[in-house]
């Protein structure tokens, strides 16, 4: 894996192995939006912050996946109002943006006259394509047809890295709201929190 190599990165199960990390590269023109219209406008996010606000995606059935980019983690999230992207660092900080989606009546929300002025239906939705090209390879017989192919030992051990202080977290998040009324009142909480963090997103042109 070279440093600045842009990857997908997903998990599947192959005859008798579990799990098996497979990657792939961008297409050119999704990794351009990422690098050039995304991460330019990410900012801080503390752990408590995380806890208890975007932590309660794992718990939802919103459709995420990874990428792999300078040894950093980017998760990505399809939640309203479009996108929600966290960036995972090696060191244990986190960064995170929440953009609006271009599909003005996404959601089932109702357009405002900004999300009708600035639609081009000809336009290539790149933010639902940083999440759904690796979803569509995952659960495809043969990824290697959308150019997975196994993570080399470098690109599974810089996933790992970036990854190992988010998992603490999740352990902590499991054991503060383990289940019942303090389950249910912790989720809806994240959800209000994101909420108002989020507000109408960022919009950044196709």
């Amino acid at each position: 894996m070279t440093r600045d190599k842009i990857q997908y990165v997903i998990f599947v199960d192959q005859k008798d192995e579990k799990r098996v990390m497979l990657a792939s590269p961008l297409k050119r023109a999704v990794a351009n939006y990422l690098v050039n219209g995304i991460l330019p406008t990410m900012r801080p996010l503390s752990d408590e912050a995380y806890m208890q606000g975007p932590g309660v995606v794992l718990s939802s059935l919103a459709r995420f996946s990874y990428i792999l980019y300078k040894s950093q983690v980017y998760w990505r999230v399809e939640w309203p109002p479009g996108l929600i992207v966290i960036r995972f660092s090696p060191d244990g900080t986190m960064a995170w943006s929440a953009l609006r989606s271009p599909i003005p009546g996404f959601g089932g929300r109702t357009p405002n006259e900004e999300d009708l002025r600035n639609y081009d239906g000809t336009a290539e939705n790149h933010q639902y394509r940083l999440v759904f090209d690796a979803w569509d390879a995952q659960f495809h017989p043969d990824p290697s047809t959308y150019g997975f192919k196994q993570a080399d030992k470098q690109t599974a051990e810089a996933y790992q890295a970036a990854l190992q202080h988010v998992q603490s977290l999740g352990n902590q998040m499991k054991t503060r709201y383990s289940g019942g009324d303090e389950y249910a009142s912790w989720v809806e909480r994240c959800k209000r929190n994101l909420a108002e963090s989020i507000g109408d997103g960022i919009r950044i042109p196709v």
